[in-house]
């Protein structure tokens, strides 16, 4: 079985590094339509077989809830990264083969990368796909779950690699443009002003005229 969850942080919270140019509520606007764009395109893909959502912000479940996804409430008090997905592993089911954990700020997440991705993390323990700067992990295949702890945070790409190795497992990076791009300041905006064709993220950033300057 290939699970895929998706981890979203209360929206009232998110995107702080955009606060010197989007206020509070286009913030909480850009944090709704990325986690709609990413639930709804791993919704489509045949090859997972259940996404779900860990969260303890009820729009963020609202959302979920269109999707007919899993939901992992977190409670009122947000954990951690780490914690969460230590949260979820722990409540698996034992047929779950897979685990792909991803954030809610990929808008430009796709079908076809995704199918490609189900195929290849099938002869690896641990895959990493790392962030835009390369240092960081924005996805992460856990073959099965809780095959290492997690460790997002700094220089997490590294540290995911290192847990596989010392474990003695077999781990695997995959470069990915659309994957990689997670948005948290102005720069990854404006690229996404060019590449977001069809997104629900795109729509919303030019209906609220975020561009117009």
């Amino acid at each position: 079985m290939n699970l895929a969850i998706v981890l979203q942080k209360p929206m009232n919270k998110a995107k702080t590094r955009l606060k010197n140019w989007l206020s509070l509520y286009e913030r909480i606007g850009l944090a709704d339509s990325m986690l709609y764009d990413v639930l709804n395109t791993l919704s489509k893909v045949s090859s997972i077989d259940a996404v779900g959502i860990v969260t303890s912000d009820a729009r963020a479940i609202a959302i979920a809830k269109q999707f007919g996804v899993h939901i992992f409430h977190e409670g009122e008090d947000a954990l951690g990264m780490n914690q969460a997905i230590q949260f979820v592993v722990e409540t698996l089911p034992r047929d779950v083969q897979h685990l792909f954990i991803f954030p809610a700020d990929i808008p430009l997440i796709s079908c076809d990368e995704i199918t490609n991705l189900v195929k290849m993390v099938k002869n690896h323990s641990v895959s990493v796909i790392p962030c835009k700067k390369g240092t960081g992990t924005n996805v992460l295949v856990l073959s099965p779950p809780g095959v290492i702890q997690t460790a997002f945070g700094l220089n997490s790409r590294e540290e995911h690699c290192l847990l596989a190795k010392k474990a003695g497992l077999h781990y695997w990076v995959f470069h990915s443009s659309s994957l990689s791009l997670d948005i948290d300041t102005i720069d990854d905006l404006l690229l996404l002003k060019t590449m977001g064709q069809g997104t629900k993220t795109k729509d919303f950033l030019e209906r609220n005229q975020i561009f117009k300057c």
